[in-house]
């Protein structure tokens, strides 16, 4: 039996979503289709514009089978740790045979070169961060300076500057550089990219596959629900400010910016210059940014500093399960700590515990877990608070959600 892994974040889920899971389960030749997918943060350090479940609904009426929510402290992070907790969740499911990703080059053998390169010489990633340094200064925007290191490290090949640019090409990067580090048997396989230009933010209905840029952009124009970063303005506001108010003790002002993810020293520098002038969290973004702080990264930053991501734990003790197909139920019956054959498994520390009835699941974890997964829980409230408050509504908490379930042939 094969079953293909996607990583995702369907934000929101469209016709090419449903295209790479039609073809991923060709490719694979697989039976099931199994979702990663970002819970209500993403990577690009905004809200998703729709919850989880209701994307969650989507990706099953468009061909996966199985869907669990990466943690936020993966999702809502840089490239490497998002792949690496897709790559992990999937891996420690241990029925998954092979994963798919999207890409702009569309050859599995060009990113294994140099994932391989990556992994295997020990001086790479010391050699890259140095280079890398070293084009920042010389005034390179972040992308083109990891090119630059990018090509450096690799050598000579056949794969140009642009391979290292593209978005999905790095992601690419990063999952095959996470199976080598875990030393998974998952087997990649990739997809080139087709349709609408990720850049392009032009009527999305004129073309066959749009692009999720475009999407969004249609859907912050209409009526429709969403919510955007500015929602969140006020937490990130007081958030920075408590960070900043331990300004008079040194020793406490660094131990707040170190445990912030993607923060450092002069990221810190220049929020705090610009802090009492805040009137947006867009607007302060827009304020801070230089060539060598992405606003991705800067947008992390602050969702970051809200939600209190202070670390990224390199363990996989739970997944939650967001939905389901039933003809694909009998998988979750092949891990421990499913909940359905074997509950008593809660007990071991190494099993990794399939969350489907919070009230249940969640009591049964251990400390260590449940610590891990209350960050899971802080995300999912102040989404879900901020979609009340602004739209005057009452949504179920986490507690009162179920996972979704189709009947799908």
């Amino acid at each position: 039996m094969n079953v293909v892994g996607i990583i995702a974040e369907y934000n929101p889920f469209h016709s090419g979503h449903a295209y790479q899971i039609r073809r991923a389960k060709e490719m694979a030749e697989a039976d099931y289709v199994v979702v990663i997918l970002s819970g209500d943060f993403v990577q690009r350090g905004e809200p998703a514009i729709f919850d989880k479940y209701s994307r969650t609904k989507d990706a099953l009426e468009g061909g996966a089978d199985l869907v669990f929510e990466m943690p936020i402290r993966y999702s809502l992070s840089s490239a490497g740790d998002f792949a690496y907790g897709g790559i992990k969740a999937l891996n420690e499911l241990g029925f998954v045979t092979h994963v798919c990703f999207g890409s702009e080059q569309g050859n599995i053998d060009s990113f294994m070169k140099v994932a391989e390169t990556l992994e295997r010489e020990d001086r790479s990633r010391t050699e890259f961060q140095s280079i890398l340094e070293s084009r920042l200064k010389e005034g390179l925007s972040y992308p083109d300076a990891r090119a630059q290191a990018l090509l450096n490290v690799i050598g000579e090949t056949d794969i140009d500057e642009p391979f290292f640019s593209m978005p999905n090409n790095i992601l690419g990067i990063e999952y095959c550089l996470s199976l080598l580090k875990l030393g998974s048997h998952i087997i990649p396989l990739t997809l080139l990219r087709e349709g609408q230009d990720y850049r392009d933010a032009t009527n999305p209905s004129l073309k066959r596959y749009p692009s999720s840029t475009a999407i969004r952009a249609g859907i912050l124009k209409s009526n429709t629900p969403h919510l955007v970063l500015d929602d969140f303005s006020d937490i990130i506001c007081y958030s920075l400010r408590d960070i900043i108010r331990n300004n008079g003790d040194l020793k406490e002002l660094h131990k707040s910016i170190d445990s912030v993810k993607d923060i450092s020293t002069d990221i810190y520098g220049r929020i705090r210059s610009a802090l009492d002038e805040f009137t947006s969290a867009s607007d302060l973004i827009s304020k801070i940014k230089t060539k060598a702080f992405t606003e991705s990264r800067l947008r992390r930053c602050l969702l970051q500093s809200a939600l209190h991501l202070t670390e990224t734990d390199t363990s996989m003790p739970y997944l939650h399960l967001l939905g389901l197909n039933t003809n694909a139920g009998h998988l979750l019956r092949k891990l421990r700590g499913a909940g359905i054959d074997e509950p008593e498994s809660y007990d071991s520390d190494n099993a990794l515990h399939i969350v489907t009835r919070l009230s249940a699941d969640l009591p049964r974890l251990n400390d260590e877990a449940r610590r891990l997964y209350e960050q899971d829980l802080f995300a999912a409230d102040m989404y879900r608070y901020t979609f009340q408050c602004k739209y005057r509504v009452t949504l179920p908490n986490e507690y009162q959600q179920a996972p979704v379930v189709i009947d799908r042939e």
